[in-house]
């Protein structure tokens, strides 16, 4: 989707889960956000991967608007390194959904916005899907896994290439003691195996480039 595209299903899924409010001036914000000059990575082309995967899977998930609230609002905050990355963008939904969303369905996409910490297994299988969804880029033919891969480290140009690739090498070494990247069958039965070939592939050329 171009960007007029991403406006217009944005302004839809707002409109029709607030009951009609005004999506505008959340567009405007979710838009300058993904937008911004040190984004590589965590911009509006990951929401459309993000929103693609979400729609293959659509008739797997029951809380669909949830979960594509929650995708809209994951990154809106992103700085590289920050821990409250996620919390932000959380309190940034809540800050826009005050008034227009009922608590509950405030609360629920919060917590999947929380989960893209990605921090162990998830609590359920809604939040499943959502992370899955979050992680499904690893599953990408190997041009577009090197091609996000090197989206990610532009987006940190004040680390140095051996700091760097060495977290980088940690962080895959960590992902493949794991039973399976995928938490849920949709998504392990699509992506796994590419996934796993990618760390693989990506986390040998870091050692063979001696960062390991």
């Amino acid at each position: 989707m171009d960007t007029g595209q991403l406006a217009d299903r944005f302004c839809a899924t707002w409109a029709r889960c607030t009951g009609g409010a005004d999506p505008s001036p959340v567009w405007q914000t979710v838009e300058k956000r993904y937008t911004e000059p040190h984004r590589f990575y965590h911009n509006l082309d990951h929401l459309d991967h993000c929103l693609g995967e979400l729609d293959a899977a659509r008739e797997k998930i029951e809380e669909f608007d949830a979960t594509e609230l929650a995708i809209w609002f994951h990154d809106i905050i992103y700085v590289y390194g920050a821990k409250d990355n996620e919390e932000r963008s959380a309190d940034a939904l809540r800050y826009f959904a005050a008034s227009h969303l009922p608590a509950n369905i405030t609360d629920r996409v919060s917590e999947f916005i929380i989960a893209t910490k990605h921090t162990g297994a998830a609590a359920d299988l809604g939040i499943a899907y959502l992370v899955d969804i979050d992680l499904s880029g690893f599953g990408l033919p190997w041009e577009g896994y090197l091609a996000d891969s090197n989206a990610l480290r532009k987006e940190a140009p004040e680390v140095s290439d051996e700091q760097y690739y060495r977290g980088k090498l940690r962080f895959l070494t960590e992902l493949q003691t794991w039973d399976s990247l995928f938490q849920t069958d949709f998504f392990r039965e699509r992506l796994e195996a590419n996934a796993q070939a990618n760390i693989t592939r990506y986390s040998g050329d870091l050692r063979a480039k001696g960062f390991g």
